[in-house]
């Protein structure tokens, strides 16, 4: 699921013109590369007779693997939820659309909510909050860094049409009054 959303999001700024969801995708990948970093740690602290039970249930929940070994030992579905959560939080406040995306706030809560039970019960147990707290933590700062001018804004473009026509499917996407693509 983590996968799906972001490739939509990234095919979403293509269609667009803009590099929003580039710039998100880069921002994930990197923040991701810390979540790796700390579970190496958090793999340390455990002790020695817990390590085969633990290395048993992450590798069942794991689909990253790297030549048999689990890329994270935290799991890096919540820590996509919660990154893709904090920005869109921090964005929709900053901007202030926030009764326009309601729904999209509800749906990311849900879906936080629901992938954060499921690594707790099944999986990563209390673990489970280090990659929540990192996710949202550098959602927003990835917010933040790279300014609002890139930031990728979720809002309703009615002047954007799309319409099959002879089986092909067509869009007039409109950014700022003028068509990017028909």
């Amino acid at each position: 699921m983590p996968f799906i959303i972001v490739a939509f999001l990234v095919i979403s700024s293509l269609f667009s013109g803009d590099f929003s969801g580039f710039l998100l995708l880069v921002g994930i990948i990197i923040s991701s590369l810390i979540t790796i970093a700390v579970s190496s740690f958090v793999v340390k602290g455990i002790e020695t007779t817990k390590m085969d039970e633990w290395y048993k249930k992450m590798h069942n929940c794991n689909i990253l693997t790297i030549n048999e070994t689990v890329l994270s030992f935290l799991p890096l579905s919540t820590h996509t939820f919660a990154f893709i959560f904090g920005y869109f939080i921090y964005v929709i406040v900053t901007n202030k659309v926030v009764i326009k995306n309601a729904l999209l706030i509800a749906m990311l809560t849900i879906l936080v909510f629901i992938d954060v039970l499921y690594n707790f019960n099944s999986c990563a147990e209390g673990y489970v909050l280090l990659p929540l707290i990192i996710g949202v933590f550098s959602g927003v700062m990835w917010a933040l860094m790279i300014g609002k001018a890139n930031q990728m804004v979720p809002q309703e473009d009615g002047a954007s049409k799309c319409n099959i026509t002879k089986g092909l499917y067509k869009c007039k996407i409109k950014r700022t009054g003028q068509v990017v693509s028909a």
